[in-house]
């Protein structure tokens, strides 16, 4: 379930370019009128670390398997995502469809926990100081 709406959120959100930048420069606006209203110190500079996501997402975007399409939108199959990641073609190889998807699966997951880590990385790097105030009040 986390996997898909992760997924589906790079698809729609951080894969085309004019929402990502749509979706950055509202966070920064976002957060440049809370620090002037309400006077939270950095809160606009923090917004940065969202402009960071976006490149890393951009970039990625042809490169990660675990996200790859066809041209009709239909995502790349067990046969095709093993060949490109052993750089092998997909004839007649002795790996079983078992072997395969062990191999695959193992690096879509490197790849997605590898993203997640970029992810909180980043956001305790630009929030993190507000959550420790923000504890700190309770």
């Amino acid at each position: 379930m986390l996997r898909k709406l992760f997924i589906w959120i790079m698809d729609k959100v951080f894969f085309i370019k004019e929402r990502a930048l749509y979706f950055c420069l509202s966070a920064a606006f976002i957060s440049f009128l809370t620090e002037v209203i309400f006077h939270v110190n950095n809160l606009f500079s923090s917004s940065g670390s969202i402009f960071t996501l976006a490149g890393l997402f951009l970039n990625i975007k042809l490169t990660a398997h675990f996200h790859l399409k066809l041209k009709s939108g239909e995502r790349l199959g067990i046969h095709s995502k093993y060949a490109m990641i052993t750089a092998r073609g997909s004839f007649g190889g002795s790996e079983t469809l078992e072997e395969k998807e062990k191999v695959v699966k193992k690096v879509e997951g490197d790849e997605i926990w590898g993203a997640s880590l970029m992810i909180a990385g980043t956001i305790i790097w630009g929030y993190g100081s507000y959550f420790i105030t923000f504890i700190g009040q309770y």
